[in-house]
């Protein structure tokens, strides 16, 4: 009964800590969780009782670092009266000679002073703390500094002990738990490494997640800038797998793709990266490669594919092709649903020309979206070049003295059928290019908005697709530096959150540390969520038209308004109105607790460059940013 209840007690501190881990990995801050470890560790010295044991049978080999031989001498005396522990002590009285001592296998905890004669303070305990990091490190000293002792525990050491203060008994204990609790450490350490891994790695394949190449693809594009260097994204589509998993089962179609993942990296370099970002879809990213270079990897790549024969348990022999897109990275393209954009169109022309094929990135290639005249390439040609695309601005008024305090910079679309953003932006959504589109929309209203007037506000609009899909340092990067970056504020539409806004919440701490504002977008459209109000900690809160057009007439409209109000104020957040469109209205939301007002009463959205003649020059800038 006693060892059943032994096992309960250690399997629940494992699965304690193990939840732990996943918080770090997933949720919770490094602060939070390291308060929470220390709770945790104190908590499993007393529930692993068997680890204790396991310490108290055992003789500790104790490394005592002291200069003091009569100290030293004090210390091997009582130790040595213990036996549960009983310690075997090695002592030395110079850093040189601990050093050499540990060079051999056996300590089990360092103890000592970090005053010495051969060296002094922190500088000792780094020292050996480097010879020795998987051994914990008791510092025992003779003078207390509070900040000295703060500046070891940090960096690493188990306890900071003065001497003449700590009886046998306690130093006996101390030691053991230092053990114990460094054990636990490493174990947590390992833990989380390899929680980190899963995060980043495919289950089944063991190559890189979506997440993971996004990491990779964020540090070789700013390797790419700081060396003028070329990148190369291949995407590969297996050809008519469909059909192995329908013909054959799904447990078949697992052992082809991990058979081919292998061949694919045995393919490669060792400085590109392999990614698994779909059920049978393989991205790769090559550093340092022209395009005349990735064709022939790619090429490469589909031999490798065509010609491997997969041979299952039931004796079948298999033959995959695959299909391979090719495309430049350039720096304003720093997300992989944005390559995914590019790649797919190469991809699809392979596709059509009888699959097994490579082909890149054409920028007259058509490709024609069904029930739409217009090609997926026409408006990447849009994008490239500002054919169709313009910045318009609306501005926001200061209701108090009816003065402009900013613009709401907005993208417009001059494409045959897709003149409203609305239908245009679904359009991107449904072909997989609305974070490319976003992003280059944004870059474009910034170019705008760094030639604002002093003392403008510049609200720019962002999907929360974007801000998950794209680093926001890249994002940031965008933006000018210093004071100028603080008239900067992105406006998320509460209606575009899908679920639990928490997803959100990193970019948006980004954003609000580097000096720019937040904005939640058409509150009170129908379906708003306190939850994105509270978690999200906005700046300022944008109150839909739909709560204000009428208000002077409505009076559930105005109850409605109120209630939000309330809750505005609740969070210390700035209000804009929107859809202010009479006179009336505007002489009832004056007598409210508002900022800020926004509407077809102050005019209609107008081209920047026409609005602002001293943005003539910054034409070209925008041209190139869309």
């Amino acid at each position: 009964m006693c060892k059943l209840i032994i096992l309960i007690k250690n399997s629940t501190f494992l699965i304690i800590l193990f939840t732990l881990t996943v918080l770090k990995a997933l949720f919770i801050g490094v602060r939070l969780f390291e308060k929470v470890i220390v709770c945790i560790s104190a908590y499993g010295l007393f529930l692993n009782e068997g680890s204790g044991k396991r310490l108290m049978d055992k003789t500790i080999n104790l490394l005592m670092v002291e200069d003091d031989p009569g100290y030293a001498d004090l210390l091997r005396e009582r130790l040595s009266e213990e036996k549960s522990p009983s310690f075997r002590i090695h002592w030395v009285n110079t850093l040189e000679k601990a050093l050499e001592r540990l060079q051999q296998d056996g300590i089990d905890v360092i103890m000592g002073d970090l005053s010495l004669p051969d060296s002094k303070g922190l500088d000792t305990f780094e020292k050996l703390n480097s010879q020795a990091s998987t051994i914990p490190i008791v510092i025992l000293t003779g003078t207390y500094d509070e900040s000295f002792a703060l500046e070891s525990l940090r960096k690493g050491a188990e306890e900071y002990l003065l001497k003449g203060q700590v009886d046998t008994k306690v130093l006996s204990r101390i030691l053991r738990y230092a053990i114990e609790r460094h054990q636990i450490k490493r174990e947590l350490a390992l833990a989380n490494t390899r929680l980190e891994n899963l995060a980043l790695l495919d289950p089944l394949t063991e190559l890189l997640n979506r997440r993971g190449l996004q990491d990779a693809l964020s540090r070789e594009i700013q390797r790419a800038k700081r060396e003028g260097s070329s990148i190369i994204v291949l995407l590969v589509d297996l050809d008519n797998f469909k059909q192995i998993n329908d013909t054959l089962g799904h447990a078949v179609g697992d052992v082809v793709l991990k058979e081919l993942a292998q061949r694919l990296k045995e393919t490669l370099r060792v400085t590109d990266y392999l990614a698994r970002i779909g059920g049978d879809e393989f991205m790769m990213i090559l550093p340092q490669t022209r395009l005349a270079e990735g064709m022939r990897a790619a090429e490469r790549v589909r031999l490798a594919i065509s010609q491997s024969l997969i041979s299952t348990s039931s004796g079948n022999r298999i033959v995959v092709t695959g299909s391979v897109g090719v495309a430049s990275v350039l720096q304003s393209t720093p997300s992989i649903d944005e390559l995914l954009a590019k790649t797919h169109l190469a991809l699809r022309q392979s596709k059509e020309e009888g699959k097994n094929k490579v082909s890149y990135e054409r920028r007259g290639t058509k490709y024609f979206s069904e029930g739409s005249s217009h090609t997926l390439s026409d408006i990447f040609k849009t994008l490239r070049h500002d054919n169709g695309f313009q910045v318009l601005v609306e501005p926001i008024i200061n209701l108090k003295d009816g003065q402009k305090a900013g613009y709401e910079l907005l993208s417009h679309f001059h494409i045959g059928g897709f003149e409203a953003p609305d239908d245009f932006f679904r359009f991107c959504l449904e072909h997989n290019i609305l974070t490319l589109v976003d992003h280059r929309c944004f870059e474009a209203c910034v170019a705008v908005g760094a030639s604002f007037p002093e003392g403008f506000r510049c609200h720019l609009n962002l999907f929360p697709s974007t801000l998950i899909n794209i680093p926001v340092e890249h994002l940031l990067e965008g933006l000018p530096t210093g004071t100028t970056r603080k008239r900067y504020c992105i406006e998320i539409s509460e209606q575009q959150i899908i679920g639990d806004p928490s997803y959100l919440m990193e970019a948006v701490k980004a954003f609000k540390q580097a000096g720019v504002s937040i904005a939640i977008d058409d509150v009170g459209f129908g379906r708003s969520c306190l939850e994105s109000l509270i978690l999200l900690e906005p700046d300022l809160v944008k109150i839909d038209k739909k709560c204000v057009m009428g208000i002077s007439k409505d009076k559930t409209l105005m109850s409605s308004l109120i209630r939000i109000l309330k809750v505005t104020e609740s969070l210390g957040a700035e209000v804009v109105v929107e859809g202010v469109e009479t006179q009336e209205d505007l002489n009832v939301l004056k007598q409210l607790p508002i900022k800020y007002g926004q509407g077809f009463f102050w005019g209609r959205p107008v081209d920047a460059v026409s609005q602002f003649p001293q943005l003539q020059k910054q034409k070209q800038i925008i041209k190139k940013a869309a």
